[in-house]
């Protein structure tokens, strides 16, 4: 009887690892679900990197916004940054604009970010998050790159933790503009 419940423990235990790897390796973690979908966006006010000029999300109502958690010293960031550029151009820049791109640099100092924005060619809007981190606080951020999609409605519709493909950015833009 005791070899029979050795037997059983160490066959229960075996399967439960094997179910924890097997969650682990086919689960993406790139595909966390946010309690902020479908809810409205924290507002914040996000000031400008290069001539202090300020935002408010709430300001921009009625129109899309794609927003963009980055740090000048991180590599995935650095592969997202022409995608976030050419849609910017894209959208950004009609009159009006089509989409607000919006990019706030978090655990980074003000020289670093705007090296960055430099090297990259950024034009649209980028901020720094302030020294107390609320505003990645508030959306819940734990690492960078993060993209959230907010429809005109100032809704969250989506959101990418990691890098976002020209695919991704088309097909959110798309739905956000009642296009897909």
């Amino acid at each position: 009887m005791w070899k029979s419940w050795k037997f059983w423990t160490v066959w229960a235990t075996l399967g439960g690892l094997i179910g924890i790897f097997a969650f682990g390796f086919t689960t993406d973690p790139k595909k966390v679900p946010s309690p902020l979908i479908g809810r409205e966006a924290p507002n914040f006010q996000l000031v400008n990197l290069w001539n202090g000029e300020s935002v408010e999300l709430s300001t921009l109502r009625g129109t899309p916004v794609v927003l963009n958690f980055w740090a000048s010293w991180c590599v995935e960031c650095q592969q997202e940054a022409h995608i976030l550029e050419v849609f910017h151009k894209r959208y950004g820049e009609t009159v009006p604009p089509r989409v607000r791109v919006l990019g706030v640099a978090i655990q980074d100092k003000s020289e670093q970010a705007q090296a960055f924005a430099r090297q990259f060619n950024k034009t649209y809007f980028l901020g720094l998050d302030n020294t107390n981190g609320e505003i990645a606080i508030e959306y819940g951020i734990y690492g960078v790159p993060e993209t959230f999609f907010i429809d005109p409605q100032g809704k969250i519709r989506f959101k990418q933790i990691g890098g976002v493909s020209a695919e991704l950015m088309q097909e959110q833009i798309d739905e956000m503009l009642g296009q897909g």
